[in-house]
């Protein structure tokens, strides 16, 4: 059975290749923005409220994006991970 993470969700490895080609698919970063923005709006995920907040991890500031759609199941994150 797959470790789990604190959350109960099954954690998920991916290979540098990966990392790097999806990366590299957004070369300006309101292209990213505007992606998790529509991912948002897709079908069946239906979120009316989007929340961009400013977070600092590690000394790094980072934006969160988080919206009230209705999310993926433990099972759809894992096989989107893989």
């Amino acid at each position: 059975m797959a470790r789990l993470s604190e959350q109960g969700i099954r954690l998920s490895s991916m290979s540098p290749s990966f990392l790097n080609s999806n990366s590299t698919s957004h070369t300006w970063p309101f292209s990213a923005v505007a992606e998790l923005i529509d991912n948002a709006s897709d079908p069946g995920v239906c979120a009316k409220q989007i929340w961009i907040d400013e977070v600092k991890i590690d000394d790094q500031l980072c934006l969160t994006f988080t919206d009230n759609g209705s999310g993926m199941t433990p099972n759809k994150l894992h096989k989107m991970l893989r």
